[in-house]
């Protein structure tokens, strides 16, 4: 079942409006829900590899099911996500 994208925003916003994610794991599963709706995939088709936190925030790296190249997750120091997407 494919998420729409709609839903993915109202929930990320949601997210923004409490101060975002405060922790490296729920960082990580904003980014991997974010990823997997972003993909058309479920829940469980994205993973968090890696994250680098520095004074700026959070860069989470991903491995998407199906994807040829990790996916980034970009966050600042407030948790609130700022993009998504395949890594270049």
């Amino acid at each position: 079942m494919r998420i729409p994208l709609f839903s993915v925003s109202i929930l990320a916003m949601a997210a923004c409006a409490q101060g975002g994610p405060s922790t490296e794991t729920d960082i990580e599963g904003s980014c991997e829900a974010l990823a997997a709706a972003e993909a058309g995939l479920q829940s469980g088709a994205v993973k968090a590899v890696s994250a680098q936190s520095g004074p700026t925030g959070t860069v989470v790296t991903l491995s998407v099911d199906n994807a040829a190249e990790p996916w980034l997750c970009r966050v600042d120091a407030s948790g609130v996500i700022l993009g998504i997407s395949p890594a270049q």
